[in-house]
């Protein structure tokens, strides 16, 4: 893979054996460094969002009092109206 911007920035992780080892595997499977398949891993994640963009539909989404998480009354009377 050719890259058209210089990358300056590094990362150093440590891995444990497993991940070690799977990683040796896939790169001699692929024919791909381990560093390109980090990069590939890492950019991935980030184009999916993290766990935070399968909830963004829900949020805003529930009625209910605003201060739901600090009020404790309202926090125990809308809990038992919901089925």
């Amino acid at each position: 893979m050719y890259y058209t911007r210089s990358m300056n920035d590094t990362l150093t992780i440590r891995l444990g054996e497993k991940l070690a080892l799977a990683l040796r595997e896939e790169a001699s499977q692929t024919g791909l460094s381990k560093g390109e398949i980090a990069r590939q891993a890492i950019a991935a994640k980030l184009q999916r969002g993290g766990k935070t963009s399968a909830m963004k539909r829900y949020f805003s989404v529930m009625r209910g009092p605003s201060d739901l998480s600090t009020n404790k009354t309202d926090r125990r009377t809308w809990a038992k109206k919901r089925p």
